[in-house]
């Protein structure tokens, strides 16, 4: 088991965590935590290399600094690790590479008390699961940051050339629309205003449905199932952005939210779905009551795969900006 003391990530950390000091806090205090590693299939993990860390709060004339411990799962995927801790709270995260696998980031724990120098409880147990590299695939992906060019109108998206479609842009395909609505125009952000953003689609079969994935700052960097679903997407998404007062109703979503979507459908006689293309969109669809949208999309190319694990040094998209790279998988 190794024990180092990092300088140069307590910043970043820190805005992470949102770590605060614990009155009285010292490093005579002791945490201690196991942490059990399974896959995504549910099997422990042996032979992985794991850590938990925690701060000692920087004073006026000592620099903040952590501590980490880590070493590797035993057979059965756990291991047990000390650390002292000056906030009462580690965070735990795969250290370095483990061949085969997606980086995991972890999480963090917060403990209810001190006993006789002893966090409480002592020694919890966690569960993380951890993702192995099985299948990253050619796609296209973007991280798209447009201003809706219409206001009232349908505008569609191709999201295969990753532009609006003509006489807006150089699409053809139309596979998302978007439809900027006002029942009160926004004039600035101290009047009241309601705009309406809905998102639908051109062909029928092809929709949208939401997904809920951790923290993004928190698991692995496949944050995402492996898979899109085969059924369960809806036409159309709505949101609202309104200020009456000084009250905001139905604002941006969550940064947990994430969506999978299917488009360029083609229904067979019986109204099933034949052909599609399916995608992902990693984090809110954020919208702006003046008309700007961000979002994040995977697209798989393959008519028919549903496999979302996107290899980005396969980007299907050339001479992307800085701004629009996705690294993620």
């Amino acid at each position: 088991m190794k024990k180092t003391t990092y300088v140069s990530i307590i910043a970043c950390s820190l805005a992470i965590l949102n770590l605060t000091p614990v009155c009285g806090a010292s490093l005579n205090v002791q945490a201690q935590i196991t942490v059990h590693v399974f896959n995504d299939s549910n099997k422990p993990v042996p032979n992985f290399k794991y850590g938990i860390g925690s701060f000692v709060i920087a004073a006026w004339n000592i620099p903040a600094t952590t501590t980490n411990v880590e070493g590797s799962t035993d057979n059965n995927g756990y291991i047990t690790l000390t650390v002292p801790t000056e906030t009462h709270q580690v965070y735990y995260s795969a250290l370095g590479a483990n061949p085969g696998y997606y980086y995991d980031k972890g999480g963090e724990y917060f403990f209810n008390n001190v006993q006789n120098g002893k966090c409480q409880p002592w020694n919890p147990t966690v569960k993380v699961v951890v993702k192995p590299i099985l299948n990253p695939i050619a796609m296209f992906a973007q991280a798209a940051r447009l201003t809706i060019p219409a206001k009232s109108d349908p505008v569609g998206f191709d999201l295969e050339v990753g532009d609006w479609v003509a006489p807006y842009g150089k699409g053809t395909a139309s596979d998302l629309i978007f439809t900027l609505s006002e029942k009160l125009p926004f004039v600035n952000p101290s009047q009241p205003y309601d705009v309406t953003n809905t998102l639908s689609f051109s062909n029928k079969g092809a929709g949208i449905q939401s997904v809920i994935g951790p923290p993004r700052n928190q698991g692995s960097t496949l944050r995402l199932p492996r898979f899109a679903p085969e059924d369960g997407y809806q036409p159309t998404l709505v949101q609202e952005l309104a200020l009456n007062g000084n009250n905001r109703l139905n604002g941006a979503d969550s940064e947990n939210q994430n969506y999978f979507f299917r488009v360029r459908t083609v229904l067979d006689e019986s109204g099933k779905v034949k052909s599609a293309l399916y995608g992902k969109i990693a984090g809110p669809i954020s919208c702006g009551a003046q008309g700007y949208i961000e979002f994040t999309y995977y697209l798989n190319p393959t008519p028919n795969d549903r496999n979302m694990e996107f290899d980005p040094k396969k980007n299907l998209f050339k001479n992307l900006s800085d701004l629009q790279q996705v690294n993620a998988p």
